[in-house]
């Protein structure tokens, strides 16, 4: 939900990987076994920046003199991390090789989304106590505050999880972390999902203190949007892998995820734009649309799901370029396919944030982010098995 739905997604799927150390140094990692890599120092970073979010949204008590001040504070730890979080993102370059130290970074940070996403449900619930007695601007002033954090904190987990299914098709050596992956995947799924959790929760908390621009703007778009996925379920759906065409068929799905996923980038941004300076009215085809499009990705995440298994069926039969191509596909549509998840959880949640008419919308606004988060969940368990079977099959045929 980066709110109101991190949902997504996405994501989640979250592995890790370290720069192969003989290309700066002229010298193989087996031979330094006890160096640490620089993705895990600066995955290290990023947890101790978590660690001191979490203490000091603990250390939040709010009161009618002290209402929003604490909360902007944390808002700007919150933007800063995910600040921090893009930059190591956007410095991994392959080939990547994993290492435990990596795996377990990642796993760690997830836990502490976690923990940050308790506090957020405590803050909100005493921001709904405090309505009673703090006039309506401190209390609508401090309902935005805590929408937007609850938003970073479900940014932040959608993406540490897309950091990792990037690391994932940069990896190297898969085959010899394959069991740690899978298992670092598990349970970072399952820390997603208790993160999202406590996002709603916490946005639940605050969504009926305030009355809320209209957002059917947005709807031709996410019309197209929903019309185009609809087309590419069904293209999924009619497709049968087989030995001859398996390569060529998800490279060309591939290829139409990519564009789709760019429409829907485009969206989001333009929605990020207008909430920098504008409200917004929310309006019920915006939501209504918005949930058929996430129901619509964990079609998807079914569908790549189906072509893992038979992919994997067909191991005995295909060639090993055919097989290694065929699960470099798979593995590009689960990590597109997760970031779209969570772009349109973040679209909703942004939305939410910047309304001026949750009162009115409250209910179809819950009932929506419920079905979301239960669409998310399924987008998720779909991706992690595709995403498990590939490596499986990395492994048993040294791809």
């Amino acid at each position: 939900m980066n709110s109101l739905l991190k949902k997504t997604g996405a994501v989640a799927f979250m592995l890790s990987s370290l720069l192969l150390i003989s290309t700066l140094f002229n010298v193989s990692y087996a031979a330094r076994p006890s160096a640490v890599s620089p993705l895990a120092t600066e995955l290290q970073t990023l947890l101790t920046e978590a660690d001191s979010l979490n203490t000091q949204l603990s250390g939040i008590n709010l009161s009618a003199d002290d209402l929003c001040g604490p909360l902007v504070s944390a808002n700007q730890g919150s933007s800063a991390h995910i600040d921090n979080i893009a930059a190591v993102d956007s410095s991994l370059a392959a080939p990547l090789t994993l290492d435990a130290d990596i795996l377990t970074a990642l796993e760690n940070l997830t836990t502490m989304y976690v923990s940050i996403g308790n506090e957020a449900v405590r803050i909100s619930t005493d921001l709904n106590t405090l309505s009673r007695s703090v006039d309506q601007l401190n209390i609508a002033e401090g309902v935005s505050l805590v929408l937007a954090l609850s938003d970073d904190i479900g940014t932040m987990a959608d993406r540490i999880g897309e950091m990792a299914d990037r690391i994932l098709v940069m990896s190297d050596n898969i085959g010899l972390m394959a069991d740690n992956i899978i298992l670092t995947q598990q349970v970072q799924n399952a820390n997603v999902d208790l993160t999202l959790q406590n996002v709603l929760s916490a946005q639940t908390n605050v969504v009926n203190l305030v009355a809320q621009l209209d957002t059917s703007i947005y709807n031709t778009d996410l019309l197209n949007q929903l019309n185009v996925t609809t087309l590419l379920e069904a293209d999924m759906n009619a497709v049968v892998l087989d030995a001859a065409n398996s390569a060529t068929e998800l490279a060309r799905l591939q290829l139409d995820v990519e564009s789709l996923k760019a429409l829907v980038e485009s969206t989001s941004s333009t929605i990020d734009a207008d909430a920098a300076s504008n409200t917004m009215v929310v309006n019920e085809q915006s939501m209504i649309t918005l949930l058929d499009l996430s129901s619509k990705m964990a079609a998807l995440a079914v569908a790549v799901e189906g072509f893992a298994i038979a992919v994997d069926g067909l191991n005995a039969v295909s060639q090993q370029p055919t097989l290694a191509d065929s699960a470099a596909s798979i593995l590009s549509l689960s990590g597109d396919i997760g970031i779209m998840a969570n772009r349109i959880g973040s679209e909703a949640d942004l939305i939410l944030e910047m309304a001026d008419n949750i009162g009115m919308q409250a209910t179809q606004i819950v009932a929506t982010q419920e079905l979301q988060s239960a669409n998310i969940a399924t987008t998720q368990a779909a991706l992690l098995n595709a995403q498990a079977t590939m490596i499986n099959l990395i492994v048993a045929y040294g791809l």
